[in-house]
């Protein structure tokens, strides 16, 4: 198992064959890297929205989209709390049934059900059951801080105001372009 420390996954999608994403049973991609999987694969979302809302029966069952990259939704999780809302046996499952299915492929993940989007989850936890579980499949694991949009929107504003009083050329700039730049952003 490989570790990309510090770099976001949305990035790198491409150069896998699968990406695994964590989420819950409420057919929901709601924030972090799941909402940005869903703003540049948009077909995700309706994928997932063919499944049944908020069924328990989902738990530590995968979702295989058909593409490039191959992406699986894996149900980890019930509803988002503020407490660690993570299913650890589901999580277990998914990324058993994923190393056989993906057997010899170049797959990605977050530490799936760390986030306060996907599961809350204790990281360590998560890593052990992610190394014991993917020996079949040529894994790396992306450990980054996950922002919601409303962060991530906060940072390239704060980023572009730095530019206010320094280079009144280079903010008009950004500021007439930042929906655009947003967009490409996924946010």
């Amino acid at each position: 198992m490989n570790i990309v420390k510090d770099s976001d996954l949305i990035w790198d999608t491409d150069n896998f064959d699968v990406i695994l994403v964590g989420t819950t049973i409420y057919c929901c991609l709601p924030d972090g890297f799941q909402r940005k999987m869903r703003r540049k694969y948009p077909y995700i979302n309706d994928a997932n929205n063919t499944t049944p809302y908020a069924d328990p029966r989902k738990l530590g069952k995968r979702l295989t989209i058909q593409g490039k990259p191959i992406i699986s939704l894996c149900y980890i999780s019930k509803f988002k709390t503020k407490n660690e809302f993570i299913d650890y046996n589901a999580l277990e499952n998914c990324i058993k049934t994923a190393n056989i299915e993906f057997s010899g492929l170049n797959v990605a993940t977050t530490i799936m059900g760390s986030s306060c989007f996907d599961g809350n989850g204790d990281r360590e936890k998560i890593m052990k059951l992610l190394e014991e579980n993917s020996d079949r499949m040529n894994l790396t694991v992306y450990d980054y801080n996950q922002m919601s949009r409303a962060e991530e929107n906060k940072k390239q504003w704060k980023y572009i105001q730095s530019f206010k009083k320094t280079d009144p050329e280079k903010y008009k700039r950004l500021t007439e372009s930042r929906k655009k730049n947003w967009d490409k952003l996924y946010l």
